[in-house]
């Protein structure tokens, strides 16, 4: 099965947008275009949010799953508790029946497979006398840590998802061959989908159940509560941020663990207090993080929809206070996890320098870790170059020198005076031709300035009128002479930016034009003798001819007269 993520090349803009949101940089930069590193990727979803192109896309699972209810009828739903934000105004038993109208044969909240994660992992905590625990609630937080820093993978919580562990309960109480689909505002899940389809068949985004609403014209606000849509358990508080810290409490039988159950949202935030973890002593107290890769909780997750934050915290926190305790289904919902640690050649130092000087860092001081490669730095950039995963054309400021300096060779070259104005005429670029092109003075101006930027134009040229009409109208103006004075110029005036910028090319040809006009001169000389002698010719040819034709005539008149009729008879 495909990525969940994935690329298309023909709609990237080689913008590096994605490069730069991506936090662990799991794009692939080849032949100008980005594409998604599916061994890297960790199913954050920035990537899909940041590109105006649509070049990253998510996988559309809605066919797999209406092919499954065409075929099956036993699918149960399993419902992220993050729904009642997604759906302002319309009651919980209310999108229980708008999900059972498009086939579905229950629905139930995720929340319970919560509740029971909740509980084996206050039971850990129970027995813990020290050590890290890191919570495996959220795919894509614990993506980050198997594959971006493995080193701690055993010490996430030895528990599947609440997702996964909903799946299992549906399946112990609907029976084996019932189908589980899950449906919440994350990417991430889509993966555990795949990786779990004895659990799950398929998982679909908020995004796509709104699709299927519009499609098949069901509008939940318009029908009645599913009358035996359950209450929401103590689950329901997992989608905001604590939820689930919260949750733990309410099964935690120790009470000296309060201030070491801590929330950690934001990938980057979860990276940069990871590393500082990873020193943590033995021996020191038990110590819970429950790792949130979005900021805000699963409210704001990659595919809800956007809502003011605050609101939609509001909203799931109201629906929580609703909650009734329960005791969770005792089902097993062990899991191992193994570091899957993203390959990453090394580079030497002396490999890393040579790269940078490739790109036009050969000190320090050149490394400028402006972003622009939507790398943190210059050196994150060469280390991404050696390992294939980037071009020496993101570097902006390198390219623009690159640029600059060819400008610079083929001003130098050019056997014309070059100038770049904008609309105002002032100059932008000017060569060293065109500064000695008319006076002493200009060409002074020059040599203590190179370029004359935005020096007047209009000061400067006698003819400025040529640069305002290509300016005007946007027509460019081809090899046009021009005489000031006792010289002669061939100007062409073209478009860089229409009605913004122009160029010129100027040429003196005053020589060349006098040898033009005497060369002109010298062949209307040659025309005229030459047509008179032709005239002559063709005078005295046609006096010879008019005799010739006299003489012939009388000839023939002779022969005629002793000629026979054609009819026999004879004059």
């Amino acid at each position: 099965m495909n990525s969940p993520i994935y690329s298309v090349d023909a709609e990237c803009r080689d913008c590096y947008k994605c490069v730069r949101h991506c936090p662990v940089k799991a794009i692939r930069v080849e032949n100008d275009h980005a594409t998604v590193a599916p061994e890297g990727c960790i199913l954050c979803g920035r990537c899909v949010g940041v590109c105006r192109h649509s070049a990253k896309r998510v996988r559309d699972d809605l066919p797999r799953v209406r092919a499954l209810l065409w075929r099956d009828a036993n699918v149960q739903v399993s419902l992220a508790p993050s729904f009642i934000s997604e759906f302002p105004g319309i009651r919980p038993a209310q999108l229980a029946s708008a999900l059972k109208k498009l086939g579905f044969a229950g629905v139930h909240e995720t929340a319970e497979g919560a509740e029971r994660v909740s509980q084996v992992v206050a039971e850990l905590l129970d027995q813990a006398n020290s050590g890290l625990f890191l919570s495996s609630a959220c795919p894509v937080a614990v993506d980050l840590v198997v594959r971006h820093q493995p080193g701690l993978a055993s010490m996430l919580t030895p528990v599947m998802s609440p997702m996964l562990a909903h799946a299992r309960m549906l399946k112990a109480r609907f029976g084996h061959d019932a189908a589980v689909v899950f449906i919440g505002p994350c990417i991430g899940k889509k993966r555990d989908a795949d990786r779990s389809p004895d659990l799950l068949h398929s998982a679909l985004t908020f995004e796509e159940l709104r699709r299927w609403f519009d499609c098949c014209g069901v509008d939940p606000a318009s029908l009645a509560d599913d009358p035996g849509y359950a209450a929401p358990g103590t689950g329901a508080r997992y989608p905001l941020e604590g939820g689930m810290n919260q949750t733990i409490r309410d099964f935690l039988k120790r009470r000296d663990m309060d201030d070491a159950l801590v929330t950690v949202s934001g990938l980057e935030r979860i990276a940069s207090e990871l590393k500082t973890l990873e020193r943590r002593r033995p021996g020191q107290p038990p110590l819970f993080l429950e790792l949130l890769a979005c900021e805000g909780g699963c409210v704001a997750g990659p595919r809800a929809s956007a809502r003011n934050a605050v609101a939609a915290r509001l909203d799931v926190a109201a629906y929580a206070r609703g909650e009734r305790p329960r005791a969770p289904a005792e089902v097993a919902i062990d899991q191992t996890w193994h570091p899957e640690p993203v390959a990453e050649p090394d580079c030497t130092e002396e490999e890393l320098s040579d790269t940078l000087k490739t790109l036009g860092k050969t000190q320090p001081e050149d490394e400028l870790d402006c972003g622009g490669c939507g790398y943190n730095s210059c050196r994150a950039l060469a280390r991404a170059i050696r390992n294939g995963a980037a071009e020496r054309q993101m570097c902006v400021s390198h390219m623009r020198q690159l640029a600059q300096k060819k400008m610079n060779a083929l001003a130098r070259a050019l056997p014309y005076g070059l100038v770049v104005a904008d609309a105002q005429l002032r100059i932008l670029e000017c060569n060293e031709r065109f500064g000695a092109m008319f006076d002493e003075t200009l060409a002074l101006a020059y040599a203590s300035k190179p370029g004359l930027q935005h020096a007047d134009l209009t000061r400067i040229l006698p003819f400025p009128s040529i640069f305002r009409s290509v300016l005007d109208t946007g027509r460019e103006i081809i090899r046009k002479s021009v005489k000031v004075e006792e010289r002669i110029y061939s100007v062409t005036v073209f478009n860089i930016e229409p009605h913004s910028v122009v160029g010129a090319l100027i040429l003196e040809v005053t020589d060349t034009e006098k040898r033009r006009q005497q060369l002109i001169e010298k062949s209307r000389s040659v025309v005229t003798n030459t047509t008179k002698t032709v005239q002559e010719i063709a005078y005295r040819l046609g006096q010879n001819s008019a005799q010739s034709e006299l003489i012939l005539n009388s000839v023939i008149e002779l022969f005629a007269a002793d000629a026979p009729d054609p009819c026999g008879r004879e004059e």
